[in-house]
């Protein structure tokens, strides 16, 4: 293994170079000078030395750093601690920050974040991994509470270097197969970085009984014992356990040494833009059989939310379908697709579910258990359930990661239960089982406060309540309710997609483009496979007059789900008219007119651009019919009255796309002269 150059005495820093330290402290040193900083100042800079040369937008910064403000607030503080950071900045000889008039850039800092990246992309340790332990953890300590928008960033980031810099530790390991010496060295260092690292663990403990110190690997052990129990109440595992015994009897011997580390994939250099190939886990939906009406709601629920759970691992990619459609990035050999079945039976009042971890190539059966699916066990059979799929296909995995996955929320069975049927009764987009949900989340949220779903989900019931109910209009109150909603949901849970979109949406629908858009980004990091995640920001990014990559996103959706569920035509529709293909848009809203009420006046609007005149006012005046037969305002459902309404249900950020559609409308039969745009 190539080993860290030898660093010789540091010279002088030129006048005018830029440091920064953000692992294990923070400081900022101009030609030597160290500047003295309010803690938003730090954060800025740290945000900017972490985005590199390419910078950050303001509204981005805004965003993470005065989350709590409005965007005119939050703008004008950012623009004067900006003014403050950069005289700082000037007095001390740094005079490179650039501050147009969207994006900020630091150029030519250096950071010792940036010197641990591009070593470990030349396969070389940096000191800091050697001797710091929880390296990842260690990035600006003491700044998770600058801001709630910022401690979910910051989290999110030390959890994303973990898993990056673990994975390219495996992936040393893997390469130097031939020299125990160097595996060792580097199973040490991420031990150092990830304790609970069974893997790691075993390694050590091999070469420790190798070179005749049984002591050493027992002591190894019991560390890693310790480290499991107080971090995630969990013991080794059965490989772990097994290596133990081995060593205790005498068992254990060279043959085995190579054998201690499971052999991953090996990564990419960590600079590479190449995404790496991943194994596809395919979930098709869960059998059922004989499964009381009363507990129905268990099985899809049970699998939506394992599924949530096996997305968050980067190791394989979790598809929402029978069979995988042809992408790139993914793998394509023996072994590299495999099938989560299932099926659900019930017996004496208690629900028994099968399931089958099968590779799709060979049928080969890899794992299968039966589980009890009850409220009671819920959690405790979630947990089982991943990890028993995780320690299949990856050999050993690190209990960090399994805990964050897995972890049992603080929520009662009851307000658990009530989240599971609110959910199955909102699909069917109906007013009087709207209403119902809207209850039960409320009563989930109450008494289980911790719980970030059901939060998130009344956010969505909040952007989405003038869509459902014709008539009703947006209003600010709940406009900052769901923002508010939202960013307790995301504070709660930085980790789930359901959050992050949910605030994405809510702060588009309160016309906060800029901050929205930072919140789809990371609902998309998080999990990209979810055809729901992509095609919902497809749409948000329709709506931003972004139709390239909305288009792009919107394709990919429809890849992973072959054959999407009604709601997603309802998407499609609207980003393919804006996107200027009424044929495409028209097609989509055809598949999705008895689904959402909106889309029969999208379809109106593509049918009159398309020049098919009369087609476009019949789907006008079925959309005017239908809106009064629903209408839920005190004001008279007149057609003028229903234009109005419709014209300001979305978000749309570019007045000449929505001027497009109010042109389709109009010209359909819809009166909508009396609209604005961006006029509620």
């Amino acid at each position: 293994m190539p080993e860290a150059p030898t660093s010789p005495p540091r010279p002088e820093p030129p006048p005018g170079a830029i440091t920064l330290r953000l692992l294990g402290g923070f400081d900022v040193l101009v030609g030597g000078q160290r500047l003295r900083l309010g803690r938003k100042g730090q954060a800025l800079l740290a945000c900017l030395a972490i985005s590199g040369r390419g910078g950050e937008t303001r509204g981005r910064l805004a965003g993470l750093l005065w989350s709590e403000s409005d965007d005119a607030h939050a703008r004008a503080a950012l623009r004067q601690a900006l003014s403050e950071v950069k005289s700082a900045l000037q007095s001390a000889g740094y005079g490179l920050l650039s501050a147009e008039r969207d994006a900020i850039a630091l150029p030519d800092a250096s950071t010792d974040l940036r010197a641990v990246q591009d070593m470990l992309a030349f396969q070389q340790l940096h000191p800091l991994l050697r001797e710091t332990p929880r390296l990842a953890a260690s990035l600006l300590p003491g700044m998770e509470d600058v801001d709630p928008a910022f401690r979910v960033w910051l989290l999110g980031l030390r959890r994303a270097l973990e898993r990056q810099w673990s994975r390219a530790l495996e992936a040393m390991m893997a390469q130097e197969a031939g020299d125990d010496a160097a595996r060792t060295a580097i199973a040490a260092v991420l031990l150092r970085l990830d304790p609970t690292h069974e893997a790691a663990c075993r390694c050590l403990m091999r070469a420790a009984h190798a070179a005749g110190d049984t002591a050493s690997a027992l002591r190894a052990y019991e560390t890693l014992w310790d480290a499991l129990a107080a971090e995630h109440d969990m013991e080794p595992s059965a490989q772990t356990q097994a290596l133990v015994s081995a060593i205790k009897g005498g068992a254990a011997d060279a043959a085995g040494w190579r054998a201690g580390v499971a052999q991953p994939v090996p990564a990419p250099p960590l600079a590479a833009t190449q995404q790496p190939v991943r194994m596809v886990l395919l979930v098709p939906h869960f059998a059922t059989s004989g499964v009381a009406e009363g507990h129905a709601h268990l099985v899809p629920g049970f699998r939506h939310e394992l599924i949530a759970c096996l997305a968050r691992f980067r190791e394989w990619v979790v598809m929402d379908a029978a069979s995988p459609p042809p992408l790139t990035g993914l793998a394509d050999s023996p072994g590299s697709r495999l099938a989560l079945e299932a099926t659900a039976m019930e017996r004496a009042g208690r629900i028994g579910l099968t399931l089958a971890l099968r590779d799709e190539a060979s049928r080969l059966l890899l794992w299968s258990e039966c589980v009890e699916l009850s409220l009671e066990g819920w959690f405790d059979a979630r947990r089982h359930v991943v990890s028993r799929i995780a320690v299949s296909l990856l050999g050993s995995i690190s209990a960090a990661r399994l805990a964050e996955t897995a972890a049992t929320p603080d929520v009662s069975l009851a307000a658990h239960d009530k989240w599971l049927r609110a959910r199955a009764m909102i699909n069917l987009f109906q007013p009087g089982n709207w209403q119902r949900a809207q209850t039960l989340y409320l009563e989930a949220a109450a008494e289980a406060p911790g719980f970030s779903p059901a939060h998130s989900a009344l956010v969505e019931m909040d952007n989405a309540s003038h869509i459902a109910f014709p008539g009703q209009r947006r209003a600010r109150a709940t406009e900052l309710r769901a923002i508010a909603r939202a960013e307790h949901a995301v504070a709660l849970d930085g980790m789930d997609s359901r959050a992050q979109l949910a605030l994405g949406w809510a702060l588009a629908m309160a016309k906060r483009y800029e901050r929205a858009a930072s919140h789809m980004q990371q609902a998309l990091r998080l999990n990209r496979h979810d055809p729901w995640t992509l095609i919902s920001a497809a749409l948000f990014h329709a709506f931003m007059g972004q139709h390239a990559a909305a288009g792009a996103m919107a394709g990919e959706a429809l890849a992973l789900c072959p054959a999407p569920p009604p709601a997603h035509w309802v998407y499609r529709s609207a980003i393919a008219f804006l996107g200027g293909d009424d044929a495409a848009a028209a097609e989509a809203a055809g598949r999705s007119a008895g689904v959402a009420l909106p889309s029969r006046a999208w379809h109106a609007a593509a049918l009159q651009h398309l020049g098919r005149g009369r087609e476009a006012a019949a789907a006008a005046q079925g959309f005017l019919a239908a809106a009064r037969a629903a209408w839920a305002a005190e004001e008279a459902p007149t057609d003028e009255a229903i234009g109005h309404w419709f014209m300001h249900l979305f978000p749309i950020a570019r007045e000449a796309d929505w001027t497009r559609l109010r042109d389709g409308v109009a010209g359909a039969g819809i009166p909508v002269a009396a609209s604005r745009h961006h006029g509620w």
